[in-house]
């Protein structure tokens, strides 16, 4: 049995555990073991679940336990990343969680701590690399390259050969054509197309999305 600890709490967190939860009625053997939280107190409950200690606590629990990252604040994706590579968890203790309903083909590379929720689908080809998440609906194309610690919201579409540059945040319902570069830290709004290459740290919004930031 995987005992599986988020650092995080309500929110991202609570879509992590309902992934954990899935994957266990599904027949994985994976469980919740708890939170580790900076802002509930010790020993209180996240809908049910104990929060163990501080993300700081990581190194006092078990050697067996896996860790997954559910620190997510939109706007603040360089913070986020940083935060994460800070706590110096080895890779081989970080858990990726697959929803048993998303479509990963077989020649996709997940890395470690990566979340994916119901109903996605990465195609062939397609590398997502450690600390990403690619919620529901989201439709990654053939040969995409998905950076570090990068978020693609719900029914967002990667056409064939994107690139995403480390902590891009593609909002819900984007859209980035194919062959597109997105820069690191790069921003495309809910329900934009973007047709050329976004650089980095820049903010896009509209179709055809243009430049706000």
């Amino acid at each position: 049995m995987k005992r599986v600890v988020i650092l995080g709490g309500n929110g991202d967190g609570l879509v992590a555990a309902e992934v954990i939860r899935d994957l266990a009625l599904a027949g994985e053997a994976v469980e919740l073991y708890g939170f580790l939280n900076d802002h509930q107190d010790v020993g209180s409950f996240i809908e049910g679940w104990p929060v163990l200690g501080r993300t700081s606590d990581w190194q006092s629990l078990d050697d067996d336990v896996l860790f997954h990252f559910s620190l997510l604040s939109v706007g603040k994706m360089k913070e986020r990343s940083e935060l994460i590579s800070s706590f110096a968890i080895p890779r081989e203790r970080v858990i990726s969680l697959i929803h048993p309903t998303a479509k990963v083909s077989s020649s996709c590379e997940v890395s470690a701590g990566v979340l994916i929720t119901a109903y996605a689908v990465l195609q062939p080809g397609t590398k997502v690399g450690f600390g990403c998440s690619i919620r529901s609906g989201a439709n990654l194309g053939h040969d995409v390259d998905v950076g570090e610690f990068c978020y693609v919201g719900p029914n967002a579409t990667l056409c064939g050969y994107a690139k995403l540059g480390s902590g891009s945040y593609i909002a819900p319902n984007a859209v980035v054509r194919d062959r597109t570069e997105v820069g690191d830290f790069a921003v495309l709004a809910a329900g934009s197309v973007a047709y050329k290459p976004l650089p980095e740290g820049s903010t896009w919004i509209g179709n055809p999305a243009r430049r706000a930031v």
